[in-house]
This record gives C-alpha cells, sequence and structure tokens, in this order.
C-alpha cells in the first residue's frame, strides 16, 4: 500500500468543482449531489462554489429554502433532502466570506466569466439590467427569507440547530450589519424568544449579547443597550416561564456564559462588564432556585459570587459591589432550600430493597454556594442560626453513600475553621452536635456496621482534633463532652494506626534521595578483600614513599546476611589465596559488608615483606603471558598465584565468556576485579624500584 503524496499535498489533484462548472445548465443539487464535494466547498473551492452561487441567486435562495422547508417524503427522496441541508449548513458555517458578504452588500457588476451559467449566455442587449434588477431584488429579500423561518409556531430541533450554525457564522463575519438588520426589524427578536425552550436558539441570544464578531468595531455603536434590552427582556422571560424548566435552564445558561466570557479576560471585557450591571441581584435569583428547584438556576448564583469577588481586584476596587447588603437578605432562605423534596427526582430501588431518593445536583451547587459564603467574613456575620448545618448533617446521614456530598461537607467544615470566623464557629459547634455526629456514626460500635462515610468523618476528627489550639471555640466544645470524645479518639487512634500507616513505609509525596552508588545490573561489582590498610606509591623526585589509610562504611545488616551466605562455602579457599594477593597500589571502591573493617592500628609486617616478591612475580607473569598471547594483558590490581595460574586462566575466560552472555553473577567476597586500565609496565618498575628502596632503608 503506497501513500498517495498527490492527493495529500494537491499535486495532480482535479477539482470536481472545476470539472462541474464546465457542465450546461449546472444547478445546486447536481454540485451537492456530488460525492465527497463537502471538504471542497469548504476549503479549496469555496469562493468558486460562492462565485456560482452569487451569479445565481436563484441557486442562493434554494439553499436557504433547503434550510427553512419542512421535509416532504411524498416529493422527493428524504435521505437526498437531510443530505443537503447538511451540506449547505456546514458550508455556510464554515464562513464562507462571499456568501456572507452577499447578504449585506450588492456585488460587483463583472462578475467571474468561468462561472458563468450557459443558460445565461444569450442574451440581448436590453435583458441586462432588468436581470440585474431581479437579481438584486432576490439578494435584498434572501435574508428575510431566511428569519421568517422562526416566525413559525414550531421549530423542528434539527432545523433549530441549522439556523444556529447559520447565523452564528453570520454574526462571526457581520454582527455589527446583521445588529442593525435586527434593530430595523425587531419582530425577529420576537420569534427568537418565542423558541426560548430550544437550546438551539437562545444561543443565538447568547450571541448575540457577546457579539464576538471580527467586523471592524465603531466605539460609537456597540449596541450596549440593545445588548442590555435583552438581558432585561431574558430575565422577565424567567419569571413569566417559570413553571418551565427548559426555558428555565436556557435563559440562565445566557447569564451564565456571559459571565465566564467576563472572567476570562476581566479587565479587557469592558462592554461585558458594562452588560452585567443589568443582571438581576442575587436575592431574585435564590427566589426564582427556590420555586422552580432547577440546578443551573443554583449555578448562575455561583458564578454570580464569584465575579462580585473578581471585579473587586480590578481599577483598585472601582467596581466592588456591597455584599453584605446583597447577600445577608438570602440567608434566612437557605434552611428552606436545603430541607425542600426535589419534585424532578424520581426514586429508585437499592440493591438492599430500600426506596431512595436522589439528592440531586441542585443540592450539591447549593452547599457549594453557602461555603463560598461562609469565606468572606461580611456575610459570615449574617448567619445567626445553626439550623443550616443541621439540615446539611441530615442530608450527610440520609445519602451516605454520596462521595460528592461528603467532599462538600468536609469543604464546610474546613472552611469554617480556617475563617476564624467566631460567629460561624459558635454556629457549628452549638450543643455539640457536629461532635456527637461524629461520635455517634464513626465510633467503634457504628463502624462494625461499616458505613460509607466513615471515611470523610474519619479525616474531618483528625482535623478537628489536630486544630484544638487553633480553634477557643472548639475547645470550650470539646470539653464539654471531655470524656466521651477522649474515648472516641483513642478507638480512632487503632483505625488511624492502620489507615494511615504508608504502604511498604514509603510515603510516596516524600521524593526519594539518589542513590549514591552507580550501580550498574550489567556491569559486576567489584568485590575487595579484607585488608588492615592500603598502601599507596607515588613517583616523586626523591622517590619517597607514602602511606594512606582509607576507611569503609558499614551498610545494613541484610547486605552483610546476604554476602556472608554466598561466601561461606569457599571461606577457606579465600583464607588461603588472600595470603597470595598483592595489595592494590592505588584507592579503591568502598566494601558492601557490615563485617570488614579497617585496623588502624595494627599493619601486618608479612605484607610489608612481600610486596617486593609478590610486584616482582606479577610483573613476570604478566610479561610472560603476554609473549605467549594467551589471554589479554591482565591488570595490575588482578591478583594470580603462579601455582594456580593455569586453573585459574581457565576460570578467568569462563567468567568473559558469561560476562558477553548474561549479567554477572556476584562475583566472590575476596576476589578483585577492576574496571579501570591500570599502569602500563613502566610505572609498574617503578613501583617494583621504589619498594626496593623502601626495603633497604627499613
Amino acid at each position: 500500500m503506497f501513500f498517495n503524496f498527490g492527493r495529500f499535498f494537491g499535486f495532480g489533484f482535479q477539482s470536481k468543482l472545476d470539472n462541474l462548472l464546465k457542465q450546461e445548465n449546472l444547478t445546486l443539487e447536481t454540485i451537492l449531489n456530488e460525492d465527497d464535494i463537502l471538504s471542497e466547498l469548504k476549503m479549496s473551492s469555496s469562493g468558486k462554489f460562492a462565485d456560482f452561487i452569487i451569479s445565481h441567486p436563484n441557486e442562493y435562495k434554494k439553499m436557504i429554502h433547503y434550510i427553512i422547508d419542512d421535509v416532504q417524503p411524498q416529493e422527493q427522496d428524504i435521505q437526498q433532502y437531510i443530505k443537503f441541508q447538511f451540506i449547505i449548513s456546514e458550508v455556510f458555517s464554515s464562513e464562507n466570506e462571499k456568501l456572507i458578504n452577499y447578504l449585506f452588500d450588492k456585488p460587483l457588476d463583472n462578475p467571474q466569466e468561468d462561472v458563468q451559467n450557459p443558460l445565461d449566455d444569450q442574451q440581448t442587449e436590453s435583458q441586462p439590467t432588468q436581470e440585474q434588477e431581479d437579481k438584486e431584488s432576490i439578494r435584498q429579500h434572501l435574508l428575510a427569507d431566511f428569519l421568517q423561518v422562526l416566525g413559525n409556531d414550531t421549530l423542528v430541533v434539527t432545523t433549530a440547530g441549522y439556523v444556529n450554525k447559520i447565523i452564528g457564522a453570520i454574526i462571526h463575519r457581520r454582527g455589527h450589519d446583521f445588529w442593525e438588520y435586527l434593530i430595523k426589524n425587531p419582530k425577529v427578536i420576537t420569534n427568537l424568544f418565542k423558541h426560548a425552550e430550544l437550546k438551539h436558539i437562545t444561543e443565538i441570544i447568547e450571541k448575540l449579547i457577546i457579539l464576538d464578531t471580527n467586523q471592524e468595531e465603531n466605539d460609537d455603536k456597540n449596541y450596549l443597550k440593545e445588548r442590555s434590552d435583552l438581558i432585561i427582556r431574558s430575565q422577565k422571560l424567567l419569571s413569566v416561564d417559570s413553571n418551565s424548566n427548559a426555558i428555565i435552564s436556557n435563559l440562565c445558561d445566557i447569564l451564565i456564559e456571559l459571565y465566564k466570557r467576563t472572567l476570562i479576560s476581566l479587565e479587557t471585557m469592558t462592554s461585558l462588564r458594562t452588560i452585567l450591571q443589568n443582571v438581576a441581584q442575587p436575592q431574585y435569583f435564590m427566589n426564582l432556585a427556590i420555586q422552580t428547584q432547577n440546578t443551573v438556576v443554583y449555578n448562575l448564583l455561583n458564578i454570580q459570587f464569584e465575579y462580585y469577588i473578581k471585579i473587586e481586584q480590578i481599577d483598585e476596587g472601582k467596581y466592588a459591589v456591597d455584599l453584605k447588603n446583597l447577600y445577608s437578605s438570602l440567608i434566612s432562605h437557605l434552611p428552606q432550600a436545603l430541607s425542600q423534596q426535589d419534585l424532578f427526582k424520581v426514586a429508585f430501588q437499592t440493591s438492599k430493597g430500600d426506596q431512595v431518593v436522589p439528592l440531586g445536583d441542585a443540592k450539591l451547587e447549593l452547599i457549594s454556594f453557602i461555603i463560598q459564603l461562609c469565606q468572606r467574613q461580611e456575610i459570615a456575620d449574617s448567619f445567626t442560626k445553626p439550623i443550616i448545618f443541621l439540615n446539611i448533617l441530615d442530608l450527610v446521614l440520609k445519602y451516605p453513600s454520596n462521595n460528592q456530598l461528603q467532599i462538600q461537607f468536609d469543604k464546610l467544615v474546613t472552611s469554617i475553621i480556617k475563617s476564624k470566623n467566631t460567629q460561624l464557629q459558635n454556629l457549628l459547634y452549638q450543643d455539640q452536635a457536629i461532635l456527637r455526629f461524629l461520635i455517634a456514626h464513626n465510633g467503634s460500635e457504628s463502624r462494625k456496621q461499616k458505613p460509607a462515610f466513615q471515611g470523610v468523618l474519619t479525616k474531618i476528627t483528625n482535623y478537628l482534633n489536630s486544630n484544638i489550639n487553633e480553634s477557643e471555640e472548639l475547645a470550650k466544645s470539646i470539653d464539654q463532652i471531655k470524656d466521651e470524645w477522649n474515648t472516641y479518639i483513642d478507638e480512632l487512634n487503632e483505625v488511624n494506626l492502620k489507615e494511615q500507616q504508608w504502604m511498604c513505609g514509603v510515603n510516596p509525596r516524600m521524593k526519594e534521595q539518589e542513590n549514591s552508588s552507580n550501580y550498574n545490573p550489567f556491569v559486576p561489582i567489584p568485590l575487595i578483600p579484607y585488608q588492615s590498610g592500603i598502601r599507596k606509591v607515588e613517583s616523586s623526585d626523591d622517590n619517597s614513599i607514602t602511606q594512606e589509610k582509607q576507611e569503609f562504611n558499614e551498610v545494613e545488616q541484610e547486605d552483610s546476611q546476604n554476602n556472608d551466605n554466598l561466601n561461606n562455602d569457599n571461606q577457606n579457599q579465600d583464607q588461603e589465596q588472600e595470603q597470595n594477593n598483592v595489595v592494590k597500589f592505588q584507592p579503591i571502591e568502598l566494601l558492601f559488608n557490615k563485617e570488614v573493617q579497617i585496623n588502624n592500628q595494627e599493619l601486618p609486617q608479612i605484607q610489608e615483606l612481600q610486596i617486593t616478591e609478590d610486584v616482582a612475580q606479577d610483573h613476570d607473569e604478566q610479561k610472560e603471558i603476554k609473549q605467549n598471547e594467551l589471554k589479554p594483558e591482565p591488570e595490575p590490581t588482578e591478583l594470580i598465584d603462579q601455582q594456580q595460574q593455569p586453573e585459574q586462566h581457565l576460570q578467568q575466560q569462563d567468567q568473559e565468556n558469561q560476562q558477553e552472555l548474561c549479567e554477572p553473577e556476584p562475583q566472590q567476597q575476596n576476589q578483585i576485579q577492576t574496571q579501570e586500565p591500570q599502569a602500563e609496565p613502566d610505572a609498574q618498575q617503578l613501583v617494583l624500584t621504589s619498594n626496593s628502596q623502601m626495603q633497604d632503608e627499613n
């Protein structure tokens, strides 16, 4: 299978629309019926398609009627009709500039010759003027013909979606001109509100208010009054049609989207900030929420409060509002909203056979709204009764398996303690309601039933117990039930000991310390034999010899035991071989064995006496092996006994073969392996000479 570069990059690609434009009597249906024509109409050939449609306004009119007319299966193929609707809506939603501009501007008098329809070639000298007048008459009524669909008593959802896509593209390209048209034709706005139960139609109202357009703005003509009137009109409709849950949701979504757009760039959205001044106060929406029990209204209350908080931070609080005056009046309505039964939730049967009414998102959004109010000092002082917190406790007890409710309950308690507001804390701990709730439903007896909320209750208990010294009100409340609380804490300590224990004793949040040893699993670890000291020979002018002692670090006892198990079988052999080994004349790595330690006080005399003989013997052996080419040049630190040379040579070859094929096995503790290239024979001769001098001096 080969990749078609020509098709992907356009080399040698033959446009289908170019071939169609060469046909006589070309119609819109012929173009739309072509296979895989949509991508070409939206991208490469969008300009040519627009030129053809503009030069034939009747074809443009047919495009509009394909969108707005009802489908009649008896007259034509319904599948073909649906296909035409989709392609036309996609072409408009791609914001074809020529097609959209044609709705507002008169085109040039000399259209392109390559898109002329052959039917128009036979013309007389007296026809062009009349034909252009007819085309202009059709053009001027195209937008009106399209918007007349909004005047229908009912609107199909699919048609509403197509209308939304086309008007959205028009607003984005020519938003100011479209507003000019609406001002001259106010009935269009009335027809939009007529279908407010359709989400697609209310999104058009939302786009008109936001007015996100590429058209050059005119500072004198931002249509702020007209856009503000749409907000006021939407809120009036909320009161009139409060019995329609769909209308309430759609209209509140308009205001929510306005707040979201403004919060994205609060300092630059000056026009939207001006428009949002026409939004009703929170008390209006609180009454609407209680009346409708609609989740979207509580969402609106939350984002409106967030907007009031953020707007205080710009221009040194120039746009700040009096939060206490706005929200203190609606606090008295919160208990009613928390306790009222949701009429839109239907009970269901659990696996245990219980009938349970779902909590619903409205209550969760309401509790989130209460948490925001508690975080503001001027509003928190308006809370005068603990009934709000008692209602929330009842909900937690009634819906023990609702995780979102448990999270909100935890946030509420935490925010009140962090606020350090005496008024709120007194209400929260009044009559020790929350403390007794924790003891009653998270004690040892209650935990045997394994309630679903025991994890959150344990978390809240630990938080309260760790902040006793931070809150005087909490300390006083606990002191009144001190015995019960201490007994409860003692019972919970057992639980905390098990639940708060890290798996494998490792805290995953702490960054592990980097291992100081650069261990490579493919390189054998050098094992160093036990030595009481290390001699280091340096070459200098007077051939002086210095001694250096190096201490070895201790490691964990487990590593020592593992090494002991590996070396128990060869312990006797290692002791005999150790006497024949040559001391390494350079610093060596630390041993990974606890039992190998340095005795700084005892230095074996035998080792000093054998240095010269061992080095000379080692040098002769290396020279002989190199001449015979039995193996690579041995390193100075490889300790080979002359009598055991043939056996050790075979063992070394086996080890080298194993290292090439697989990961090396841990070596014996007393066998010396080096990884770095050692000094050359000349340096060995210097070592031999210096050792001879040392022996003579001694």
